[in-house]
């Protein structure tokens, strides 16, 4: 399974989260970091010049090597962050299908009570553009209630058999 978080925080409670699940499930995984991709902000004069900057093209290699991917996004105003908007963009001008036949789980959190749903759904709505179907989706409310940050777990069990049973899901399809 591909996974990436859609933050570029040095302490985004989304990768938190995220890392959780993945060493709490013991799922086998690869994990990119987005931050590290060196990816401009995406312009038609930028693209005309370098067609799609390495960060990208790399990307876009990961992606096609799995069949499942997870994604975090986090949600700036209840929507996706600038900075993960901006590689979507670069992925789907680098090639306009890069997630067909993908099978997609989307995870977000906030310390809302929504969990980041508006960006949970914001991102379904606009990857199955890119021939993805979303398979499972979870918004992870109250993240400093339902999380230890020393510890770096889950501490709401239920949260965390419900992700469980999604990924599953997925997994399994």
């Amino acid at each position: 399974m591909l996974v990436f978080v859609g933050s570029n925080s040095s302490k985004s409670i989304n990768v938190q989260l995220t890392k959780a699940v993945l060493k709490e499930l013991n799922v086998k995984h690869t994990f990119v970091d987005l931050k590290t991709l060196d990816i401009p902000l995406f312009s038609e004069d930028l693209e005309r010049e370098i067609k799609s900057p390495k960060g990208i093209v790399a990307l876009k290699d990961e992606i096609n090597a799995f069949e499942h991917i997870f994604i975090t996004t986090n949600e700036h105003n209840g929507n996706l962050s600038a900075f993960f908007k901006n590689i979507i963009d670069w992925l789907s001008r680098a090639d306009k299908s890069f997630l067909q036949g993908k099978k997609i789980f989307i995870l977000s959190t906030s310390n809302g009570k929504r969990g980041g749903l508006g960006a949970n759904e914001s991102l379904q709505k606009m990857i199955e553009r890119f021939g993805c179907e979303v398979y499972e989706s979870y918004a992870f409310s109250s993240f400093s209630e339902n999380f230890n940050k020393e510890a770096q777990k889950i501490t709401n069990k239920d949260f965390l058999q419900e992700i469980e049973q999604k990924l599953n899901r997925i997994l399994k399809s």
